[in-house]
């Protein structure tokens, strides 16, 4: 164990933050807690300077399963995130008739709420997607409300998937550029500082990204919206707030997972 490593915290790490009173002694929760989904010793002692060895500590909690190593990757090239943020900067292709059509038929029959319409995820594969990086599923949550990206990355990473999280344009290319190519896309279409319908449609477009499956996860909820989200190729369109179960079991279901 180094200063170098970076830290996650694990499903078990998580159950444990979130018990009441937990079987880990306060100043070690806390320490848990802190690391959430991405730590290092060095930013630990910045936090607890008062600490003792945090170190030692990080070992322990590895050791006993609450937080795992993030595995090294490669370094990206910033002339291929420059070149995913222009790709996602384009407008994308309005969509045929045919897909209008389809987005349609895929909308009447859905259940009308107070709020909108429900729609749960709609094309499950017919088998299992395999990861692309051969080990846990990678999740990336383009979401710039702070507070509910991490509530859904909680949730998702109790549910056994690696998550990563975008809140603007560039974070969005970075993501994307990172290794293994993440194999679900969550998407909220409301950002600050971008339109997340394009990116949804410039995703499709893509060579790497036009077979992953997308979930629209937004506030919005007026037919017209999903008839554009699903004409786009979202699989999927969930209404804010969603319960974590429910978008744990929309994932699974995205990726053909039992």
């Amino acid at each position: 164990m180094t200063d170098k490593n970076t830290y996650r915290t694990t499903a078990k790490g998580l159950a444990e933050v979130a018990a009441r009173p937990g079987t880990l002694k306060p100043g070690i929760k806390g320490l848990l807690a802190a690391v959430g989904e991405r730590a290092n010793a060095v930013n630990l002692r910045e936090k607890f300077p008062r600490a003792g060895d945090i170190s030692a500590a990080l070992e322990a909690l590895t050791n006993e399963g609450y937080i795992e190593i993030v595995p090294a990757t490669a370094p990206q090239s910033k002339s291929a995130i420059d070149d995913l943020e222009s790709f996602l900067n384009e407008r994308p292709k309005e969509p045929t008739l045919q897909q209008r059509r389809q987005a349609e038929g895929t909308i009447s029959g859905a259940r009308r709420l107070k709020a909108g319409y429900q729609i749960s995820i709609l094309n499950r594969p017919g088998k299992p997607i395999p990861s692309r990086g051969g080990g846990k599923h990678v999740i990336l949550i383009i979401d710039s409300h702070e507070a509910e990206a991490l509530t859904a990355a909680r949730s998702l990473m109790q549910g056994g998937f690696d998550i990563r999280g975008a809140a603007n344009r560039s974070e969005i290319a970075a993501a994307l550029g990172k290794q293994p190519l993440p194999d679900l896309i969550i998407i909220d279409v409301e950002m600050r500082d971008t339109v997340g319908l394009d990116v949804l449609g410039k995703l499709h477009e893509h060579p790497e990204f036009k077979s992953t499956p997308i979930i629209v996860v937004t506030a919005r909820a007026e037919r017209d919206d999903i008839v554009a989200a699903l004409a786009y190729g979202a699989s999927g369109y969930l209404n804010k707030p969603v319960k974590p179960e429910t978008l744990l079991r929309n994932a699974k279901d995205a990726l053909g997972l039992p």
